[in-house]
C-alpha cells in the first residue's frame, strides 16, 4: 500500500490521507509506505516560485512514522526526474522497488512530466498495470480544503491558532540557543536566542507569541519574539524565547517552540522603560493563556 507526494507540514488533508493507508495495508496484511521528495519538487521546477518549507525532512519523516506507517521511502528531486513520465515513475519506482498493490492519493494530486499523473491518468494505469487506486477526499477548514498553500497564508498573518487547526498540532520550530546581545537579561527578562533548524523553514510573520517550549521531556510556558529589535536599531531578524520561570544556563541546548497564540505585532518603543513594561505585560498574557 503506498501513496506519494511532497507532504510538506503533514496537515490534517496529509493525515487523512496516511490514515487510509494505514487501514487499507493492515486490512491486506501488506506494508504501508510513503514515497516523498528531498528537495521540494518547486525548488527545482520553478525556483524562484518554491515555498518555505513547513517542515523539515527529518520532521516529515517522524510525523509520518508517529501516524503509523511501516516505510518511508525519500527520493532526491531532481531536474532528470522531474522529466519523469508519470507511467515511468509507476513501473520503475511504485511497481519494481514497492511491489505496489493499491495506490492512495489526495483529490488534487498530479505528478510526472507535465503533471500529467493525475486521478484518472493514475486509475487508467491501473488498469494497465494491475493496481488499485483510492482517492482520499479534502478535509475541510472554514468550508475549504486544507492544503500547505493555506497553511503558510495563515502563518504569514501570524494566525496560529488556525494552523494549528489545519495541522492537528501547534506550529513548531526547533532550535538550538545561542548567544545573543544579552538584552533581555538586562531587561529583567532573559531570553534564548534560536538558531532554527532547516535553512528554509518558515516562521510566522514578526511579533509575540505565547508558546510552549520543550526541553528534552520538559515542556514549559514561553513568551517568543520574531523581529529585528526596532527600539535598538536592529536590522537582522532573530528569534528569541523566554521560558517563564526558568533559571539556569540554556547555551548549546536543543529546543522544539510550539505556536500557541499570537500576542502582538513587533513595535519600536521609546525607549527600553516603555519597552520593559510591555515584555512584562507579554509575558503575564502568554502565562494567562498557557495555564488554561
Amino acid at each position: 500500500m503506498v501513496t506519494i507526494g511532497a507532504f510538506d507540514g503533514i496537515h490534517m488533508g496529509h493525515r487523512k490521507i496516511l490514515g487510509e493507508v494505514v487501514l487499507l495495508a493492515r486490512g491486506l496484511g501488506v506494508r504501508g509506505a510513503v514515497v516523498t521528495f528531498d528537495p521540494h519538487p518547486m525548488s527545482v521546477i520553478q525556483p524562484g516560485e518554491s515555498p518555505c518549507l513547513l517542515t523539515t525532512t527529518a520532521e516529515k519523516a517522524g510525523l509520518i512514522a508517529d501516524a503509523g506507517l511501516d516505510e518511508l521511502a525519500v527520493m532526491r528531486f531532481s531536474p532528470k526526474l522531474a522529466e519523469r513520465t508519470a507511467e515511468w515513475f509507476v513501473k520503475n519506482v511504485l511497481l519494481a522497488r514497492l511491489n505496489m498493490r493499491r495506490l492512495v492519493i489526495g483529490y488534487d494530486f498530479r505528478f510526472g512530466r507535465g503533471r500529467e499523473g493525475d486521478a484518472s491518468y493514475l486509475e487508467s494505469l491501473g488498469g494497465k498495470h494491475g493496481f488499485g487506486v483510492d482517492i482520499v477526499p479534502p478535509v475541510r477548514y472554514l468550508g475549504h480544503p486544507v492544503s500547505s498553500t493555506r497553511v503558510r497564508t495563515a502563518l504569514v498573518r501570524g494566525d496560529v491558532k488556525s494552523v494549528a487547526r489545519m495541522l492537528g498540532r501547534p506550529y513548531s520550530v526547533k532550535g538550538v540557543v545561542s548567544r545573543g546581545e544579552g538584552r533581555g537579561r538586562k531587561l529583567t527578562y532573559p531570553t534564548a536566542n534560536l538558531e532554527i533548524e532547516g535553512v528554509r523553514k518558515m516562521l510566522p510573520s514578526r511579533g509575540i507569541y505565547a508558546a510552549r517550549v520543550r526541553l528534552g521531556s520538559q515542556v514549559e510556558p514561553g513568551a517568543l519574539y520574531i523581529g529585528t529589535k526596532p527600539t535598538f536599531g536592529g536590522r537582522t531578524e532573530s528569534v528569541e524565547v523566554h521560558i517563564i520561570g526558568w533559571k539556569g544556563s540554556l547555551y548549546g541546548r536543543r529546543l522544539e517552540v510550539s505556536f500557541v497564540q499570537r500576542l502582538r505585532d513587533d513595535a519600536e518603543f521609546g525607549g527600553e522603560g516603555a519597552l520593559k513594561k510591555a515584555i512584562a505585560r507579554d509575558i503575564a498574557r502568554a502565562r494567562k493563556i498557557l495555564s488554561t
